[in-house]
């Protein structure tokens, strides 16, 4: 019987350590199969942070061309705006005399270029007349020039007369300008420019 039992306890010990061997290959499998699925998830998170990163790359850089043709598309309407006030503004200084011009064209209205020189010619005139009227007098009196005559003295303030004469000067200088420019218009306007 010793024997026997002998016989069981050797064929239970190694029924157990068979047991063992299977189950530590068993929980090797196991925890390869979870390494393998564990890299797998990795992989993929990886992958789809690299996805992630990149759209926001595209994202960034497209608001960055967006920003920039938004820039451009202001910065070139303020271009077409100071374009068209100086177009007015030059037209305006034109339209006083009755000309204007559009697209390679002038238009002169007689009556407005008439009235125009008429104007000017009725202020020197009225002015004169009132100089001329004052002097028979005997009596001048003009606070902007600094002069005033009267039948017994000639008063001249200086200062007064040099500042008259220096507004005077500016005003047609401004004046000679604006006609010089206006020439100059008219000179590019009907000069044909050359065809490349």
């Amino acid at each position: 019987m010793q024997k026997l039992l002998f016989a069981f306890l050797l064929l239970f010990s190694l029924f157990g350590c068979n047991d063992e061997k299977q189950q530590a290959l068993h929980d090797a499998q196991i925890k390869q199969q979870a390494q393998a699925e564990k890299d797998l998830l990795l992989a993929q998170l990886q992958a789809k942070e690299e996805a992630l990163q990149e759209a926001r790359r595209n994202a960034k850089l497209a608001n960055e061309k967006l920003l920039a043709n938004e820039k451009a598309q202001k910065e070139a309407f303020i271009r077409l705006q100071e374009e068209k006030a100086k177009e007015i503004q030059k037209n305006a200084k034109l339209s006083n005399v009755g000309v204007s011009i559009k697209e390679h064209t002038i238009t002169i209205d007689t009556n407005k270029t008439k009235d125009f020189f008429k104007n000017i010619g009725k202020n020197l005139e009225n002015k004169l007349r009132k100089m001329t009227k004052d002097l028979d007098k005997g009596v001048l009196e003009d606070n902007n020039t600094g002069i005033n005559i009267n039948q017994d003295h000639i008063n001249i303030d200086l200062n007064k007369t040099k500042d008259f004469l220096n507004l005077w000067g500016k005003k047609m200088q401004g004046f000679i300008k604006d006609i010089n420019t206006m020439a100059e218009e008219f000179d590019t306007q009907i000069t044909p420019k050359p065809h490349n």
